[in-house]
């Protein structure tokens, strides 16, 4: 499968998750992310920012489908995971990040 990458960031910096499964284009993408608290959120669905989630403002998908946060808060820190799908079918094992 794919490894799991750390990411080690201080708060009020700008980070990049890498998805390192990503198809060729983003429309298959979503990204979730889970920490010990809580249930899961998605956090970008198809290619698409969600706009319910409190931090959506700092988010943005990267041209190669990663997630870049910025002003890293310490309610980020947790496990991300990078998810492809294709025809409601998901393709491949998930990428995950652990940001620190």
């Amino acid at each position: 499968g794919v490894d799991d990458a750390h990411v080690f960031i201080s708060s009020g910096e700008n980070v990049r998750l890498p998805c390192n499964n990503a198809l060729h284009d983003c429309k298959s993408t979503t990204w979730n992310y889970n920490n010990r608290h809580s249930a899961a959120v998605e956090l970008i669905g198809l290619g698409i920012k969600k706009k319910d989630i409190e931090r959506h403002e700092r988010l943005s998908l990267g041209s190669d489908c990663s997630l870049n946060i910025k002003n890293i808060i310490k309610e980020d820190y947790g496990s991300y995971t990078c998810r492809q799908y294709v025809n409601d079918k998901q393709q491949g094992t998930d990428a995950r990040v652990f940001l620190h």
